[in-house]
């Protein structure tokens, strides 16, 4: 396990770590994400992806981008949901260092993120995420809430 990486907590703050761990994985980076709802799930996964790709206490909060998906079932709005994500970092340099869940339901969610255009130099990348994928793609209800656990391919 990476030392910068949190190991796992109490879910229910949204963003505040830890609230993800990394797991073993030999060629891409797993990750299991813990939430208290589907806000909390949706909030913590926007702010795992980009703990892991870059230094996200270097991010400031200079924009705020509107993100509204709908999928047809929970498991294929979640991967949207972190596709979106690195759509955006991808196609507007966009590092992200807050995500505010305005409205979510099982097959739609309305977001509002915020950050700023990525400075390699003062954000630093510390892995290119390229995508999550379906490989051992688990969303689970627990007895606190929601768990996620999914493989970034790097």
């Amino acid at each position: 396990m990476n030392p910068r990486t949190p190991a796992l907590s109490d879910s229910g703050r949204c963003g505040q770590p830890p609230f993800y761990r990394r797991l073993e994985h030999t060629s891409d980076v797993k990750v299991e994400i813990h939430g208290a709802d589907l806000a909390g799930l949706f909030t913590n996964a926007g702010i795992c992806l980009f703990d892991l790709m870059l230094d996200r206490d270097s991010v400031r909060e200079t924009t705020a981008v509107p993100v509204s998906l709908e999928a047809t079932a929970l498991p294929e709005l979640f991967l949207d949901w972190l596709r979106e994500l690195l759509f955006l970092f991808s196609t507007r340099s966009l590092a992200i260092v807050r995500v505010e869940i305005n409205s979510i339901e099982p097959t739609r969610v309305s977001a509002t993120v915020f950050g700023e255009e990525f400075d390699a130099e003062r954000h630093g990348l510390k892995v290119e995420v390229k995508t999550p994928t379906y490989h051992e793609f688990r969303i689970e209800k627990t007895e606190d809430g929601y768990r996620a656990t999914v493989i970034l391919d790097v």
